[in-house]
């Protein structure tokens, strides 16, 4: 099995809210989760030529590939029930589009969602450290 993993901002309120949504909306337990602030995600990421200290960047690993931003949200999309299936229209667009308005959300991101739960506690087989 191919491990897909999100790669996300564990001390941020809205990346948290962001993971909580995920995980409540998946069709399968496919996915697994890791905070930018992991050691786990520093390695990975640096293997692979990313930098886990831009913590404002949704990384998700495919297993063979590393997308980043707005294609690693819409890479996560077909793991969502069928109800969300109709955001990978935004394929359309080109990815500097696409990121452009994803690094708006980023940039306020801290803004628009100040409170943080620790996730890994009550879905642990699901999150790496």
């Amino acid at each position: 099995m191919v491990d897909r993993i999100v790669f996300y901002d564990g001390e941020c309120g809205f990346c948290n809210k962001v993971v909580q949504f995920i995980l409540q909306h998946e069709t399968k337990e496919e996915l697994l989760f890791c905070s930018l602030q992991s050691e786990f995600a520093i390695e990975f990421l640096r293997k692979r030529g990313h930098d886990a200290k831009l913590l404002n960047t949704l990384y998700f690993s495919d297993g063979e590939k590393v997308y980043r931003k707005s294609s690693a949200a819409l890479k996560i999309v077909p793991f969502l029930t069928t109800k969300f299936q109709f955001l990978r229209v935004f394929w359309v667009l080109p990815a500097f589009l696409r990121n452009f308005f994803y690094d708006i959300i980023a940039f306020f991101r801290k803004k628009i969602m100040t409170n943080s739960c620790s996730l890994e506690k009550r879905n642990s087989t699901r999150f790496i450290a």
